[in-house]
């Protein structure tokens, strides 16, 4: 062959080549394009609200900080950024309704201090889980009982610990209501909006994970925030959960067993003491309020009387109601 038949070739050759290079080019950008849109649209990231009720939705603020986390746990995705859903005043950011939604009882920013539905009475737990709460779950499944269990991110342990995962599971598996006491059980009123939209968003990302699903409840540690209506740190409070969504709960009854059980052994009060003061600060309230007046009772499964002594006592009282 002669050498400019050679070169000829060759120059062809590499003309071709370089076609088919461009053509491979081409076809992996398209399919990592509609890929990339593919994966946001099935995870709601496509900036079309979602829901059949979605007009006057928003777009939550994600998280500022990342959840503390044991050691060697892979930190988990961020929740999706869905737009939102509004219902009657309240927001449901991570859900699409497929159809009409029921018209909630409690609308979101309101105080509720006992229940709304007549003839109900409410019994619920805060500061857990802790290593009292299977032994409270066995007694409330086998009373049929369903309470309220509002969870810290981190206060009687973390909530990504294995042990503490399992009883928020086995919680909401059985039926009962997960709610949110913030991550760290902070005051909220000396926090700034972030902040405490911050402790919100913590439980929120850690409860998705857990159980799927982002409570619309919560009650603010101690009360606080819920105590001085109309002043400023009052207004801040709720107006920050306000525009989170939320439902803010706080009770009619204090049994005073975080004040009153020191929780340790042996214990200041005997249980005889103890379960005379707590059941006289629930009987005080019933017999100030009308015959079948609703009501809200708060305890702490951080306590192992309250476990093992104030909710069997509760149950059979309330039931004899």
């Amino acid at each position: 062959m002669s050498l400019e038949k050679k070169k000829g070739m060759q120059t062809k050759n590499k003309v071709l080549i370089s076609v088919i290079s461009l053509v491979v080019i081409a076809g992996v950008a398209v399919g990592v394009y509609f890929g990339i849109r593919s994966h946001n649209n099935a995870n709601g990231i496509s900036g079309n609200a979602t829901g059949s009720n979605a007009p006057g939705s928003t777009v939550p603020p994600a998280a500022t900080t990342t959840p503390a986390r044991p050691s060697g746990t892979p930190t988990p995705a961020p929740p999706p950024l869905h737009n939102g859903t509004m219902v009657n005043g309240t927001l449901l950011p991570y859900y699409t309704l497929t159809g009409p939604a029921p018209a909630p009882v409690t609308v979101a920013g309101r105080v509720y201090t006992n229940c709304v539905v007549p003839g109900t009475y409410s019994i619920s737990y805060d500061d857990g889980p802790s290593t009292y709460t299977n032994q409270l779950l066995d007694i409330l499944d086998r009373e049929q009982i369903k309470a309220t269990f509002f969870v810290n991110g981190n206060n009687n342990g973390c909530i990504y610990d294995p042990a503490v995962r399992a009883a928020i599971q086995r919680a909401y598996k059985s039926g009962h209501q997960i709610a949110s006491h913030t991550w760290s059980h902070v005051a909220l009123t000396t926090q700034t909006p972030a902040q405490i939209t911050t402790q919100m968003r913590r439980v929120e990302q850690a409860l998705l994970e857990l159980i799927g699903v982002v409570p619309r409840y919560m009650r603010p540690p101690y009360g606080d925030g819920t105590f001085a209506p109309g002043s400023a740190n009052d207004v801040k409070v709720q107006t920050t959960l306000t525009g989170m969504g939320y439902v803010i709960a706080t009770w009619d009854i204090a049994t005073g067993d975080a004040d009153i059980d020191d929780n340790l052994n042996p214990h200041k009060l005997s249980d005889a003491e103890l379960a005379r003061l707590e059941q006289a600060n629930v009987t005080n309230v019933v017999n100030a309020h009308p015959k079948g007046a609703n009501h809200m009772q708060l305890m702490h499964d951080t306590y192992e009387r309250t476990v093992t002594q104030l909710t069997p006592w509760s149950i059979t009282y309330i039931k004899g109601l």
